[in-house]
Formats: structure tokens, C-alpha cells, sequence
């Protein structure tokens, strides 16, 4: 099976207010100290052994925003003696060369930027005034520093998801490593402030794939969305030829990314806003193993479209997080799905099937992940 990837909030607290932010609230909990970061990234590998995973772990460190910290490097520092790989999300807002040298010494190696619009204009509409020009400033202190940057957007119907395609002539423009794509979830000032939800995602994607291939787009181009796993199955032409695609980045029945809140210890799986449990208070092993949300999400049984979908052992019937968003549930069929919407009845809820842990990795699976890691070592030596 893929190795469990891990995502720690350093801190709750945001210089910047997004429209579609799933949290609800700001520094409510004081930010967790080193020594709780520690103590964290201790259970982090704990559970790792106990699924008898060897190789080095991805620990994404988000917020809030992470750069508010002063002592961001040594949090970065601590998590590589632990022998995390590394990696950022972050506005880019306070981002200036000496930062970015600062932070790059201290071992990050990526920054996952939040970049909301393909122009000034679109994204200050959705992360506030400034912003834009403060992102590009951080940016170029990224590339100057020698991290390598993926710019980040989430797709929202009716504020930017028409000039979404625009984002690649961006990467091009400023040479970063790639773009990254993702839904947005109906949590928090999403909810707040009345953020459309509902688009046509499906048609948004293909258009996004059609202008990769009009500008001959040679970098990363990455859709963090289940539903992905259709693109290569029926928009061949469209997948075909391009360099740095990668439609897998989800595979929920192996429920493999584990968010904590460092400052409140709660648990949660990937962006589905409904807490587990907590790291102070459970046993992260036995959470992970026996949590009925988790379970549910492994056991899932196609229904409906879903039933003889060429993709449902990837796809798994859509995101989990944008339907617990949407409906308050995790296993019903994703309604942002094109077949979804085609087939005769409303949305199902999944059966359950006999798998209630995550299942072991078969020849295709190893063989699939090996040749991920091959070509995203490739990507790494081609755009450095």
C-alpha cells in the first residue's frame, strides 16, 4: 500500500482572510511549542512503523499560515532529524529572500503557494487587496532560494474557475515547478460568506487540459481530486503527450493523509472537516485502524454510475470531503461527478464491502507507485 502522508497545522492563526477558507475560526488555541511538535511528529512515525513503513514520510506543514512563526526553520528542523520530507503551504504573503534562504538552509525543498486567480484582479477578489503582488514578491524569493514552488488554486464557479486554464501560461511565465488543482470544500468562511459551490468541475478540468496542450505545457500539472482518475480513461487525446500530468494524487481507500491541528491535537482525515479524535487523547494507531468514518471510506461498495466505472478502484466514488461538505456525509456518491449527474437516481449512498483496513498492495499497484516515483524524480532533475 502507499505510505501514510502526514499534514501538521503549526499554528491557527491567518495574516490573510480567503473567501473559501474551511476554517471557521482564527487562534482560538495558542500554537503548539516545539516540544509538542516533537511529541506529534514522534506519533507520526509511531504509526508508521506499525503499518511497517520504511521510507522516508511527506509531512506537509500548513495553518493558519506557517510563516507567521518566527521559529518556522526550526520547526522545518526538527521534522527532518525526524526524517520527514518536507514540504510548505503557504500564502507566499511574507515571503522575502532572507526568509527564503532562511527557510531553504533549514531543508524545505517545496512551497505550495495559494495562488486564487491567474491575474491580479481575480485573485485579490478572493484572498484580499495586496495580496497578489506580496504572493509574486514571495515567489520569486522561493525561486531565487532554490525551493522548488507548485502554485496552488482552488476552483470556484462563478469567482475564477473560468480563467483557471490562464494559470499554466503563469507557471510558464514565472518558471516555477507546476500547478495544482483542487475543488473547493463547503466548510467554514466558504460558508460564511455564501461561496458558490456547485460548477461544472468536469468541463473546467477538460478545459484546462485543452490549453496545456495548445501552449505545449512542459511542466507539473496536478488535479488533487478523485474524480481525476477519469481524465486519462475517457479524454485520452487529451491526456495524451502531456510531460508533467498526474491525475493519482488521490486514492481514498487507502484513507493515507493524516491532518492534525498542532494546536488543539485533533485529528482529521485529508480535508473532511469531521474531528476523529484526538492525538493527546486517542491512540493514533488504533484511531486510524478503527474510526467508523475511516472504516466506512475503505469497505465502500459501488452503487449506481459508480457500479462498472472504469475508474472506481481509483476513484472510489468521488471526494469524501466535498460530499461531507455539501451533505454532512462521506459515503454517497460525489454529485460533481459527470456520470453521477447522467445516471437515472439521485446520488447513492455506497454498500459496504468486506475490507475494513487498508488493503495490501497488489503487483499493479507497486508497479504503479514505482513508476510515479520515477517520474517524479524525473521532474525534480528537469526543472531544477
Amino acid at each position: 500500500m502507499r505510505q501514510h502522508r502526514f499534514h501538521l497545522n503549526v499554528t491557527e492563526k491567518c495574516n490573510i482572510r480567503c473567501v473559501h477558507c474551511y476554517w471557521e475560526e482564527y487562534g482560538k488555541h495558542p500554537d503548539p511549542s516545539l516540544e509538542t511538535i516533537d511529541s506529534i511528529l514522534q506519533k507520526f512515525n509511531e504509526l508508521g512503523k506499525a503499518y511497517g513503513e520504511t521510507h522516508r514520510h511527506i509531512l506537509t506543514i500548513g495553518g493558519g499560515e506557517p510563516t507567521i512563526r518566527k521559529d518556522l526553520e526550526q520547526i522545518i528542523k526538527l521534522a527532518v532529524r525526524r526524517r520527514f520530507q518536507v514540504r510548505l503551504v503557504t500564502n507566499g504573503v511574507l515571503i522575502d529572500e532572507a526568509r527564503a534562504k532562511s527557510l531553504k538552509k533549514a531543508g524545505l525543498k517545496v512551497a505550495q503557494v495559494s495562488l486564487d486567480g491567474a491575474c491580479e484582479a481575480t485573485h485579490d477578489k478572493v484572498r484580499g487587496k495586496g495580496n497578489w503582488a506580496r504572493s509574486m514578491r514571495g515567489i520569486e524569493a522561493f525561486k531565487k532560494a532554490g525551493v522548488f514552488v507548485v502554485l496552488s488554486y482552488v476552483l470556484l464557479p462563478g469567482m475564477n474557475m473560468d480563467e483557471a486554464p490562464l494559470l499554466l501560461d503563469l507557471v510558464q511565465k514565472l518558471k516555477v515547478a507546476g500547478a495544482k488543482f483542487a475543488r473547493p470544500v463547503r466548510e467554514g468562511q466558504a460558508i460564511l460568506h455564501k461561496v458558490t459551490i456547485q460548477g461544472d468541475y468536469w468541463s473546467a478540468f477538460k478545459g484546462i487540459l485543452d490549453h496545456a496542450n495548445q501552449i505545449r505545457y512542459k511542466r507539473l500539472l496536478m488535479f488533487f481530486d478523485p474524480l481525476a482518475h477519469l481524465l486519462p480513461i475517457e479524454e485520452p487525446k487529451r491526456t495524451r503527450g502531456l510531460w508533467g500530468l498526474a491525475t493519482d494524487l488521490c486514492q481514498c481507500d487507502n484513507t493515507e493523509l493524516i491532518e492534525v491541528n498542532g494546536s488543539s491535537g485533533d485529528v482529521y482525515f485529508c480535508r473532511i472537516r469531521h474531528k476523529l479524535g484526538n492525538i493527546w487523547k486517542d491512540d493514533l494507531v488504533k484511531l486510524w485502524q478503527r474510526h467508523p468514518v475511516l472504516v466506512g471510506l475503505r469497505r465502500k461498495s459501488p452503487q449506481g454510475a459508480c457500479n462498472g466505472c472504469s475508474a472506481w478502484k481509483a476513484c472510489r466514488g468521488g471526494c469524501p470531503a466535498v460530499v461531507f461538505g455539501n451533505t454532512g456525509l462521506t459515503i454517497l456518491q460525489d454529485q460533481d461527478c459527470h456520470k453521477v449527474q447522467e445516471q437515472a437516481v439521485e446520488p447513492q449512498v455506497f454498500g459496504q464491502g468486506l475490507f475494513s483496513n487498508t488493503r495490501p498492495a497488489t503487483l499493479s499497484d507497486s508497479l504503479r507507485l514505482f513508476a510515479k516515483k520515477f517520474r517524479e524524480m524525473g521532474y525534480f532533475f528537469a526543472l531544477r
